[in-house]
């Protein structure tokens, strides 16, 4: 069960992102310090539409920058349109095996409402180079979405959630090398099948790839 997974990281020797935020010991920091949402830095893209039945809404509505509890965090209204924020990366699994974040969800918010996307692709060492990971988001062999949130966790309190991206990727390719899956994109999207409540909000901070 995917919810039971947690946490990711970097080696350099594996990929090195220049402009990525990578530190001295080897961990690619994610949602860590808040960027303009409509001008992303490199590698990152964002893409929304605004609901027709919510017109009084901003574009830039659904995803916003906050100081929540001393935490810089995203902030995810679902209800204010449909969006996906995410990052290209070419990162080994099997030398980068973690992935973590933080999330604290409103009283209206359910758990599904946004998601944490995944993209896997098989490739071998010589199809990609460091300095070129392209623009945009990148073809992927298999897409996983997990839900964020837990019904068990009480509204307005932080939980931290760990993910073994090794566990991933075993249960997709249980027989290719591993040498060859690298996860290619990291995002939060809107819940795929869920209508959000128009006042849910899920907040998200320090996305964390680490060994």
């Amino acid at each position: 069960m995917f919810s039971l997974l947690v946490a990711a990281g970097l080696h350099l020797s594996a990929c090195t992102l220049p402009g990525s935020g990578v530190d001295v010991g080897g961990d690619l920091k994610l949602l860590y310090a808040p960027f303009s949402l409509s001008n992303p830095p490199k590698y990152w893209q964002y893409n929304h539409q605004t609901n027709a039945s919510t017109p009084s809404q901003s574009p830039s509505a659904a995803l916003e920058w906050q100081d929540k509890d001393g935490k810089i965090a995203l902030a995810a209204r679902p209800a204010a349109g449909p969006f996906e924020l995410g990052r290209r990366t070419n990162i080994l699994v099997l030398a980068s095996p973690y992935l973590s974040f933080d999330w604290q969800q409103n009283s209206t918010a359910q758990v599904g409402d946004v998601e944490l996307v995944l993209g896997f692709r098989l490739q071998d060492q010589g199809d990609w180079a460091e300095n070129d990971l392209g623009t945009g988001k990148p073809p992927t062999d298999h897409t996983v979405r997990i839900p964020v949130g837990n019904s068990q966790v009480t509204y307005g309190q932080w939980q931290r959630e760990y993910f073994d991206l090794a566990g991933v990727y075993r249960r997709y390719w249980p027989d290719a090398p591993g040498d060859e899956v690298r996860l290619v994109w990291i995002g939060v999207a809107s819940g795929k099948d869920k209508l959000a409540a128009v006042t849910s909000v899920t907040y998200l901070t320090q996305i964390l790839l680490s060994r």
